[in-house]
């Protein structure tokens, strides 16, 4: 089964822009099962191409709703 999202950040891309939800493990931010950002710096863990996590634009889910 798999986590619940808990989280949100902007994720960079070549082709721009995308908030996407996470879930927080050992040592990255998970957007799916392939997709994971490390949590220190934000660069793409393995997989190909160059995809950053902005660090500062992560915030809890609860927190968007209000």
């Amino acid at each position: 089964m798999a986590k619940p999202k808990t989280h949100t950040g902007i994720v960079v891309r070549a082709d721009g822009e995308k908030r996407v939800k996470l879930h927080m493990s050992a040592t990255a931010w998970v957007a799916t099962p392939k997709e994971f950002y490390y949590r220190d710096t934000g660069q793409r863990c393995g997989g190909h191409g160059r995809a950053r996590l902005l660090l500062d634009t992560i915030m809890p889910i609860e927190k968007l709703a209000e």
